[in-house]
Formats: structure tokens, C-alpha cells, sequence
């Protein structure tokens, strides 16, 4: 391989993509295929040595970010009050109660990964980075995903020795139940640690943020609200497994004119932790692998749940759904990843790799979409994408109906 056209090739492309717009941030597409290119370009410069070191290390870096947020090092400095915002690591070792030379070695990987800026000799300052690590919610993905995701992943190497090289299809005797001892499903486990759940519920709460929500660019009154039920008493959405019903309060924040109840499934300690949902909204306890209760709503939502489920559990769900659907009318709207068939991200390769641990799980192609969605008599009828790299919505129907369009 030529490196050196490779290299000459990818800063021309930047280039190009950088003169494109003033402001790239503007333009998802155009900040996507930007981000990609440098990560390309990136890959070529690595020094392949360099690259086996750095991929290597990738858990002390994540372990840094969780030991900061512990210590409390990110509020630390975005609330930093002298007049440049510039904090040592001495008055960080003072106000988290830290060694100060502790705080200097997490504070070098901080600074080279982008979340502080190093400013000077043992000095820092915030970046968007650091804003973004003092929301609880982004706390909450760190903690949630290092301290039962990255356990998990270091144990798969020997549940595939074990097992046999193959994907984990149990929810009980998977690679996290081996990791943790236990053979509760994983969700099951958690509601056993009351502080891990609310970790994740919080977590959950800010999942969609730095990606465009499907609300924005679904032809959601073209797809969805045209052809509804008028009537106020009418259901026109689920969210089944909906968290603390975020989504649906966006929805109601999106369309606040439009007739029709919203209702928010969840399991009976997840409804209870619902604070501040708008009243309009109801709650419902529910699990969704039992027969579903309310009949004939326009919308059964769904957001990231698949991903947690091997196929046959996904199967249940579904034909639970199936047997509540009203042909011609009902749809099922799935907000999950959809898979590229070549260039997945890393952002969506990362998360499937960590539903195959914690939850013998998966991201889905959309082959593999229809083939789940058919299988419980349902039929996709569109499957669409946002612009730049984020999650897919696919959207079915009864087959019955499907099968005459």
C-alpha cells in the first residue's frame, strides 16, 4: 500500500469537505463524512506499533474518565471561579481530596483525549467536553458501561473459549452472567443493586442527545398522525419499555396540538421513578413480554430495546404487539441502529459489541430487520435514516394489511 497517496488523497478530501461550509457543525452529512475522513487519516499517520499500543490502553482511558467523575473533577473546573477558568492540580487535589500526583497522571489522559485542556504545567481548563461530563446523564453512561460493560467484555475471551465461538443467545448463562456470578437476566440483576438502576435509568435519559431524535426528521404527520383517530380518547402512542418517558415528552413538546392519549409502559419500579412527566401523560406498569393491553393504538414505540434481546425473546415481544395491532391501521415504529452492510461507525460496532455482552444481545442490519419484524407477522413498510451517522426508525404493519398495498 501507498501510504503516502493515501495520505495526500484523505488532506485532500478534508480539504475539500472543510471549504464545503463555514460552518460544518451546521451540516450533519457534512460533518459526518469530515469526521470520517480525519479518522481515516488518522489510522494511516498511527504508526502500526503505535496503533497495537493505543488499542491496548484503551481501557485505562475509560477507567480515567470514571475515576474523575468519582473525585468530581469535571464540576471541579467548569465551576472553577478564577477569572481565566484555569485550575491546578494542587487545587484539585485539595477540593476532591485527592494525592495530588493521582491527579496528575489521570489529568495527562484527560488532556490527550480532549475531555479538559492542558493549559500549562500541571494546569487546566474546561473544553465542550468537560461541560458535557458534568451532566448526569453522561455520568451515568461512563459509570453504567465501565463498571458492568467493560467487566463483561474482559470475560468474553474465556466465554468463547467455553462456549464455542458463537454468538450468546442466553439470557441467564451468558457472557454477563459469568462475569457477575448470577444467573438473573441482566435487567433482572440490576433491579437487585437499586443505585446501578438508577444509574441507568439516568443514563438513559440523555441517550438520544448528541444524535438527532427521530422525531425531527421522520415524516412523523405524514406517516403517522395523518389517517389518526381524532378522538381524545383514542391511543395514539405507546413507548413500551419507555424509561421515564422522555421520548414521549419530546413527542408531546413536538406535536402539542395533536388529539389522542400518550401512554408510557414500563415495569412497576421504573413507572414510580417517573418524576416530573407531563400529566397528560399516563403510566402504565407493564411487562412487555405479556399479552398487551391496549388494543388498536396508532403508534406501538419502541427505543433501543431490540438491541438488548437475542432474537427469540425479540420474537415475543413482537407477536405481542402483532396480536394488539389493528391491520390497516397500527404501526409498529422501532427506533434502534440499522447496520450499514460495509463502514459501519464505531459508535454503532461499539454498542453491539456491548449488547453481545450484557444482554447476549445485538445491533441489527436491515436484512436482518425484515427477517425478525416478518417472522411475528408484521411487515416493514418503510426503513428510514437521518443524515450523518445516527439511528434508524423501522416502521411495520400487520401482514395481513401490508400484503394489499
Amino acid at each position: 500500500m501507498d501510504h503516502s497517496s493515501t495520505v495526500s488523497r484523505l488532506v485532500k478530501q478534508v480539504a475539500s469537505l472543510c471549504k464545503q461550509a463555514d460552518d460544518v457543525y451546521a451540516d450533519e452529512t457534512l460533518r459526518a463524512a469530515l469526521l470520517q475522513a480525519t479518522k481515516q487519516l488518522a489510522v494511516v499517520l498511527e504508526k502500526p506499533a503505535d496503533a497495537v499500543y493505543q488499542n491496548a490502553f484503551l481501557p485505562g482511558q475509560t477507567m480515567c474518565v470514571r475515576v474523575a467523575i468519582d473525585l468530581g473533577l469535571f464540576e471541579l473546573i467548569v465551576r472553577h471561579d478564577s477569572p481565566k477558568g484555569r485550575v491546578s492540580a494542587e487545587e484539585l487535589a485539595v477540593r476532591s481530596q485527592a494525592e495530588q500526583l493521582l491527579i496528575v497522571r489521570i489529568m495527562r489522559v484527560l488532556a490527550e483525549t480532549g475531555f479538559v485542556a492542558e493549559v500549562g504545567e500541571e494546569t487546566y481548563a474546561a473544553t465542550p467536553l468537560t461541560v458535557q461530563m458534568c451532566l448526569p446523564a453522561y455520568q451515568g453512561c461512563i459509570k453504567h458501561h465501565f463498571d458492568f460493560g467493560a467487566k463483561t467484555l474482559i470475560e468474553l475471551p474465556q466465554y468463547f473459549r467455553t462456549h464455542g465461538y458463537k454468538c450468546p443467545k442466553s439470557t441467564t448463562a451468558g457472557p454477563f452472567q459469568q462475569a457477575f456470578s448470577t444467573d438473573l437476566p441482566t435487567f433482572e440483576y440490576w433491579a437487585t443493586l437499586p443505585e446501578a438502576m438508577q444509574t441507568f435509568n439516568t443514563y438513559m435519559t440523555g441517550n438520544n442527545d448528541s444524535r438527532s431524535s427521530w422525531i425531527d426528521w421522520y415524516p412523523v404527520e405524514e406517516r403517522l398522525l395523518k389517517g389518526a383517530k381524532a378522538d381524545a380518547n383514542a391511543v395514539l402512542m405507546i413507548d413500551i419499555a419507555g424509561g421515564r418517558g422522555h421520548y414521549l415528552a419530546a413527542f408531546k413538546e413536538r406535536f402539542p396540538h395533536v388529539k389522542g392519549r400518550l401512554i408510557l409502559q414500563e415495569l412497576p419500579d421504573v413507572i414510580d421513578d417517573a418524576q416530573g412527566l407531563d400529566s397528560s401523560i399516563e403510566r402504565m406498569k407493564h411487562d412487555m413480554f405479556e399479552p398487551q393491553p391496549i388494543k388498536g393504538a396508532r403508534i406501538y414505540f419502541f427505543h433501543f430495546i431490540f438491541h438488548d434481546w437475542p432474537d427469540h425473546h425479540c420474537h415475543k415481544i413482537l407477536t405481542q404487539i402483532a396480536a394488539a395491532m389493528t391491520p390497516g391501521y397500527s404501526k409498529l415504529i422501532l427506533g434502534e441502529w440499522v447496520l450499514r452492510n460495509t463502514g459501519t461507525p464505531l459508535l454503532a460496532a461499539g454498542f453491539d459489541l456491548q449488547m453481545m455482552a450484557m444482554h447476549s444481545g445485538m445491533e441489527r442490519s436491515e436484512r436482518q430487520w425484515r427477517t425478525l419484524v416478518e417472522g411475528a407477522g408484521l411487515e416493514v413498510t418503510k426503513m428510514s435514516f437521518p443524515r450523518g451517522n445516527g439511528e434508524g426508525v423501522v416502521e411495520a404493519m400487520r401482514k395481513e394489511y401490508t400484503s394489499h398495498l
